[in-house]
């Protein structure tokens, strides 16, 4: 198992939707990165019992939890606790890229 890596060899993108790739994952953590490029979306969405955490290392996004909503830019942490919907929206002009980490889907 490799337990090092540079964030940048898992940036991509993808023109139907936003990109994600995984990082590392084990039974109790799973660490990944998201990229939009301008105008892409993650739904509003939840996790049962998972709390999510987004770091955003390049780009700015709009993100919601809840009822909040707040824009973030590099250095930004945001967390979704389990249960709560949230979501991003890139609504600027360069690729917004978040290292992501959770529990990840119960096998």
């Amino acid at each position: 198992m490799d337990f090092f890596t540079d964030y940048r060899k898992h940036i991509g993108t993808n023109p139907e939707k936003f990109f994600k790739s995984t990082l590392f994952q084990s039974p109790r953590m799973l660490i990944g990165m998201d990229c939009l490029e301008p105008g892409q979306v993650q739904r509003l969405h939840s996790h049962a019992g998972r709390d999510k955490c987004y770091f955003v290392i390049e780009g700015e996004g709009e993100f919601t939890v809840g009822d909040q909503i707040q824009t973030g830019g590099p250095g930004t942490v945001v967390w979704a606790p389990a249960d709560i919907e949230h979501g991003v929206t890139n609504g600027g002009t360069q690729r917004l890229v978040m290292l992501i980490m959770m529990a990840p889907e119960p096998e």
